[in-house]
């Protein structure tokens, strides 16, 4: 024999039950940590960027001035707990480029050390433990010119590069976008390999750029402005 349905109100009250049991079950979500005023400066800083550039994301080369070099290297958006950027030792010779996925950091912080050792810290990890000898702060997202960003947000077929020159006057920041025209996936050499086409740069400006090498000749000089003189200072590199 089949047993009876339940009536209306005691189906309603076997879903409370439910719910009631279930929510016992359920731990009640932690409250939420107060953001700091470092934390909310940084994210203030990271929209204003994401607005102003359209996109995240950009090429990252680092390097330094001939003949010096810096150890313990780390690159921070200004108030950011973590590096975008960070080297044991930091020379012309070790230049950098990567590319990177996050916002153009409105001002960047800079921090180098008297050694590259490292030492590991509980929660954190693996971190530079040499005594900080340079500090600095510089403006980057907000020196790139807009119409370079008017240009990538036209043809956004372009890379944005930001370079860094490390410096004892204090890190030297350049720009500018790196396109390939004539570039085609699926034309070949030779070879069978992906057909070579060099890059061409607009848009340079900042406090250096770098010299353009051919097969180990300098084809065009670089240059970089001296921080205590304001002099123009070419380079062969």
């Amino acid at each position: 024999m089949t047993a009876p349905l339940p009536s209306p109100a005691r189906r309603a009250f076997l879903a409370l039950g439910a719910a009631l049991l279930a929510a016992c079950r359920t731990p009640a979500p932690e409250p939420r940590r107060p953001v700091s005023a470092a934390e909310a400066h940084y994210l203030e800083s990271r929209e204003r960027m994401l607005a102003r550039f359209g996109r995240a994301g950009f090429e990252l080369v680092v390097d330094a001035l001939a003949d010096q070099e810096f150890l313990g290297v780390e690159f921070f958006p200004e108030d950011a707990k973590h590096s975008f950027y960070r080297a044991g030792g930091q020379s012309l010779r070790s230049r950098a480029k990567m590319q990177l996925s996050q916002p153009v950091p409105e001002r960047a912080r800079i921090i180098w050390r008297d050694s590259s050792d490292r030492r590991f810290i509980e929660g954190i990890g693996s971190r530079y433990a040499g005594n900080i000898i340079g500090d600095e702060t510089i403006e980057v997202g907000a020196r790139i010119p807009q119409a370079l960003i008017d240009d990538l947000k036209r043809d956004p077929r372009g890379n944005l590069r930001i370079k860094f020159r490390m410096s004892r006057q204090g890190t030297l920041l350049g720009w500018d976008i790196e396109r390939r025209p004539g570039f085609d996936p699926h034309k070949r050499d030779r070879y069978g390999q992906v057909a070579y086409v060099g890059p061409v740069h607009s848009f340079d400006g900042g406090d250096f750029r770098e010299a353009e090498i051919h097969n180990g000749q300098t084809v065009r000089k670089g240059w970089y402005i001296d921080k205590r003189t304001g002099r123009t200072i070419e380079t062969d590199y």
